[in-house]
């Protein structure tokens, strides 16, 4: 399978000056996890819902003291951008995606070429979903899941995520049952204000787990198919599902990298 078989097209742009505010809103109403940024018909870089989440979370004053709809997108964005042709094989495109540690490339008829499209991690989750291979998802997931507790604060929930590296957590309620997840895009797209009511009466109460999480949580079963969890998640539109036991205890999680990895594996096999 070649990569223009699979890559995205067309594809959705924005400039360089475009406030965040405009690209949050294209990517809500068309329901995708990146633009790419483009000045002069000339495609100048990426950005995704973690390069806004990432960068709106810092704690340098100049951005807290500036609205949404003032911050723009090249300030923000991802200047490096990674191209690959269009008849390059799909384990050549995992295994530029895992070196360099990066969620799309862009697809371009050789160096400073026309742009064809892109090809996301998506793409390629959604290319294994259909591929037959016994892989079990106790196989190749990952057992470190990061977790919090459905009462736990928004800064708690941040600091973890920082802590931690991670760009999800897994909300257990009382039990240690899983309930929900927490992305960068639930940050991204739940940003509030932390400029405090005028007059003192008003008081708002703090954003907890539960008010941001993705509720039903998606799973699936150690010993089910990765190809059917795959599916799974290309059918939900989520970058990873949470792995459980009989008792429906969390014991690890798929990602995109996860089956990026597979996807790796059997090319070097074959």
């Amino acid at each position: 399978m070649q990569v223009k078989d699979i890559m995205s097209a067309p594809v959705y742009v924005i400039t360089p000056g475009e406030p965040i505010s405009r690209a949050r809103n294209l990517m809500l109403r068309h329901r995708i996890s990146r633009l790419l940024v483009v000045l002069h018909d000339e495609p100048v870089g990426m950005l995704t819902e973690s390069d806004i989440g990432r960068r709106l979370d810092q704690a340098e004053p100049q951005w807290r003291r500036r609205p949404i709809d003032q911050i723009p997108v090249q300030l923000v964005m991802t200047k490096s951008l990674i191209s690959i042709y269009p008849n390059a094989s799909v384990w050549q495109a995992s295994e530029l995606l895992l070196e360099n540690d990066i969620g799309s490339l862009a697809v371009r008829d050789g160096v400073g070429g026309d742009l064809q499209g892109i090809i996301t991690k998506r793409d390629m989750i959604e290319y294994f979903s259909h591929v037959t291979a016994d892989i079990r998802a106790s196989e190749i997931m990952s057992d470190f899941v990061a977790t919090v507790h459905k009462h736990h604060s928004l800064s708690h929930i941040l600091q973890m995520m920082w802590e931690e590296e991670v760009g999800r957590v897994v909300v257990l309620e009382y039990g240690g049952k899983p309930v929900g997840m927490i992305t960068n895009s639930n940050l991204t797209f739940a940003c509030t204000s932390s400029t405090p009511r005028k007059g003192g009466r008003v008081r708002e109460l703090p954003v907890i787990a539960e008010d941001i999480m993705s509720t039903p949580l998606v799973t699936t079963a150690e010993d089910e198919l990765a190809t059917d969890a795959a599916c799974a998640m290309v059918d939900a539109r989520i970058a990873s599902i949470i792995v459980v036991d009989k008792e429906n205890d969390v014991v690890g999680i798929l990602n995109q990298d996860s089956m990026l990895q597979a996807i790796n594996n059997m090319g070097e096999e074959s």
